[in-house]
């Protein structure tokens, strides 16, 4: 299987949003508030479609692709990102996003989502340098394959040729944890999130490159 890694075309971006919905389908961050499998994954795809979209000229969007085909996909914000106004996510149709799903479960999301990233917007203001990545997903087809390995060291260099020094972002899987540890993150914030009865995980982890 070879693999190539680069910068996300603009008609890549429903493709990477598929991958990532697949990516997330079983994830806590997701389960939690949307139970129902065949909901999640609608509410999944127009959030995260939504997100790309609006999101492609503010952000640095890296995939890798296998014959031609996306597989990994990363959403990386450097320090002076500026999110996109609410009139952009309009406009580029997140209010689509409430006909697939209960308006309160995705509004809790929303504000779960928000909460989960306090840390790592924090820690960024407490150095120059520091990126913030919002999204790493792998398809669950290749997962297991070194794909994944091989994604985190591209865009760790990509991030360094960019000026970037160290590098933040938080997760709700310990698997996941004991992933990023082997390759040098570490975890700097742990705090529990809970939503009607149910609780995780929310681990922020860093690392200098």
């Amino acid at each position: 299987m070879e693999i190539e890694f680069g910068q996300m075309k603009r008609q890549e971006i429903r493709a990477a949003a598929e991958v990532a919905t697949r990516a997330f389908d079983d994830y806590e961050y997701f389960t939690n508030w949307f139970p129902e499998k065949e909901e999640r994954n609608r509410i999944q795809f127009a959030i995260l479609w939504r997100e790309f979209k609006t999101n492609f000229r503010a952000s640095h969007y890296l995939v890798g692709r296998v014959d031609g085909k996306i597989v990994s996909v990363a959403q990386l914000n450097p320090p002076f990102y500026k999110k996109p106004s609410d009139l952009s996510y309009i406009l580029h149709g997140w209010l689509k996003v409430y006909r697939e799903g209960d308006r309160k479960a995705i509004d809790d999301w929303l504000k779960m989502d928000s909460d989960a990233g306090i840390p790592c917007h924090e820690y960024q203001k407490t150095g120059p340098g520091i990126w913030y990545a919002s999204s790493l997903t792998v398809d669950p087809s290749v997962q297991g394959t070194g794909v994944g390995s091989k994604f985190i060291e591209y865009w760790e260099q990509y991030i360094r040729l960019n000026g970037g020094k160290e590098l933040v972002f938080f997760t709700n899987s310990e698997k996941n944890i004991a992933f990023y540890k082997k390759r040098g993150f570490e975890v700097f914030d742990y705090r529990t999130i809970e939503h009607e009865g149910k609780t995780m995980g929310n681990w922020s982890v860093k690392k200098k490159l």
